[in-house]
């Protein structure tokens, strides 16, 4: 028996590469849906009726409510395109019987690259010397930086982005202390040669902070006033997880009062319509790049075979990098 997957994405059919379109339909019945945003609950329903698989990105997954959910009986495994999946019951619906799958090699490097990117922006200024080129910064904001080689990076959080930054980190000379609550990730970062050490020692000695930690829903922010006050006063911190895992109110804080020299943030996490906001983003100590730290050319590729990769095997009952509730830990440092 045939299974039918619909595939919701702003791309349509070509979301997946010509090749892997035409294999899944050689034994299963395929639907693409091109959609901008997340259909309608009714459309969405209409759209998913005898589904039993639902592949999509973040932007036009539907609402998983219970209401949905009860008018899919059929559905048994969703497949999406990201990595992460916070915002997923996952308990809820494997109580239903659905699993859920998700990409989390295809943006593993440009991710770390674009925390490096950040954390020489941050040490450079090199943000801001190129709008003060312009005439868009005023003539008495410093442009003034510092080196990086021989600094200290704390990484928050070991994983995949995590790892792959220490190493690349490493590669520039810097020496890198990581973080994690998790045993088994410190363990293989120990395995990779990295430096493990707890949350206050690192941010203690650190003069970088990289925070690359997953998110878990309910649990408080990683860097809070307290600490932010462990830091010396000359200490870049560069956030390439959720802006929520760092508190907005305790950042601002510290930049105001001079006890952290920057912040960036892969996402528009201050509004610049509040006056304190525009003024630390017009003198460069805050860099927010609108989550766009996957958005490469490399991983568009990537990620379309691996997104059409599990497709297939989900399509074909052996699905892979299926994830799963998981047990809350004392914190975030992942």
């Amino acid at each position: 028996m045939s299974t039918k997957v619909v595939i919701i994405s702003r791309a349509g059919e070509a979301s997946l590469p010509t090749a892997s379109a035409k294999a899944l339909r050689v034994r299963h019945e395929v639907v693409f849906a091109k959609r901008h945003t997340a259909p309608s609950h009714e459309e969405a329903i209409a759209l998913l009726r005898g589904a039993h698989v639902l592949a999509t990105t973040n932007v036009t997954l539907p609402v998983l409510d219970a209401e949905f959910l009860d008018a899919l009986p059929d559905l048994r495994h969703i497949v999406l395109y990201a990595t992460g999946y916070e915002h997923l019951d996952l308990s809820a619906l494997a109580a239903r019987g659905i699993g859920v799958t998700t990409l989390p090699e295809y943006a593993t490097n440009a991710v770390a690259e674009h925390a490096l990117g950040l954390i020489f922006a941050s040490a450079t200024r090199v943000h801001l010397a190129n709008e003060k080129a312009r005439g868009r910064v005023r003539a008495d904001v410093s442009l003034r930086g510092v080196e990086i080689t021989s600094r200290t990076l704390a990484v928050i959080g070991v994983g995949r982005i995590g790892t792959r930054l220490a190493g690349l980190a490493r590669g520039l000379g810097m020496r890198v202390v990581g973080v994690d609550i998790d045993p088994s990730a410190a363990a293989v970062a120990r395995a990779e040669g990295i430096e493990m050490a707890g949350l206050r020692s690192a941010l203690a000695e650190a003069d970088l902070v990289a925070v690359c930690a997953s998110t878990r829903p309910g649990v408080p922010p990683i860097l809070g006033a307290e600490e932010f006050a462990l830091l010396h006063p000359d200490a870049f911190v560069v956030n390439v997880g959720r802006p929520v895992l760092v508190d907005q109110s305790a950042v601002r804080d510290a930049l105001l009062t001079h006890r952290l020299r920057g912040y960036a943030v892969d996402e528009i996490a201050f509004d610049a319509d509040d006056p304190i906001n525009r003024l630390l983003l017009a003198e460069g100590r805050i860099i927010q790049t609108a989550h766009s730290a996957w958005w490469r050319d490399e991983v568009l590729a990537r990620g379309a075979i691996m997104f059409a990769t599990a497709i297939q095997a989900a399509a074909d009952g052996a699905p892979v990098d299926v994830v799963a509730a998981r047990v809350e830990l004392a914190g975030s440092a992942r």
